[in-house]
């Protein structure tokens, strides 16, 4: 009889330390299945921003340089619309990654010093395209740089994150950690209990019928 007692405890001791692995794992499957797809928009989106913002760069100075040499060699035609024809295509694109970058960029970020970097950029994006339009096309070279410069630590702040994992996945991943112990511990002891019980229960019933006196 004891042996059977002790037999299904450890059957069902078994049974529960199954179930709270399983769904331990699982889990940890469903937070880190979420996080990698995250992540992996992420990374879209970074690398999106980084070619939106070289376009950039790449076609507005080469505008610039164009435009530049156009009205040394025009004195008398300072409007460089005159040439657009011929550049129609870079000048769209100029505008289009210029949209493209506002779009990516969020101006509402919470963390200080992210948006500091945020602002820094924006700001430097738009004097670049300001200075372009006043046809101060030396300037807009310089810009072009600081735009470089703010970008560098923006796009590397985001790969930060892609590494370091989502927040939410960070905090499910100590949460799920934390529960895990907290559970093999309270089942730990509560096994112990189990098995003590059944192993000093029978012991106790035959010492009772044992010193029972006889009427």
């Amino acid at each position: 009889m004891e042996e059977l007692v002790i037999k299904n405890t450890i059957t069902m001791i078994g049974v529960m330390f199954a179930a709270i692995v399983g769904g331990f794992f699982s889990l940890m499957n469903l937070v880190s299945s979420k996080e990698q797809k995250v992540s992996e928009f992420r990374q879209d989106w970074i690398n999106s921003l980084r070619e939106s913002i070289s376009s950039y760069i790449a076609s507005l100075y080469y505008l610039s340089t164009l435009y530049k040499h156009y009205v040394e060699q025009h004195p008398d035609k300072k409007n460089r619309f005159e040439m657009t024809k011929g550049v129609e295509e870079t000048y769209s694109q100029v505008n289009k990654m210029y949209n493209d970058i506002i779009f990516r960029i969020n101006e509402n970020e919470k963390k200080p010093h992210l948006k500091k970097l945020n602002d820094d950029f924006l700001a430097a994006l738009e004097e670049s395209r300001d200075l372009f339009n006043k046809n101060e096309f030396k300037e807009v070279k310089v810009s072009c740089n600081k735009v470089r410069s703010y970008a560098k630590p923006l796009l590397k702040i985001e790969w930060e994150r892609v590494k370091s994992g989502e927040p939410a996945y960070r905090y499910s991943k100590y949460f799920s950690v934390a529960i895990l112990v907290v559970g093999v511990s309270i089942f730990s002891y509560t096994s112990y209990k189990i098995i003590d019980t059944a192993l000093v229960s029978p012991s106790q019933t035959e010492t009772v019928i044992e010193s029972k006196p006889n009427k």
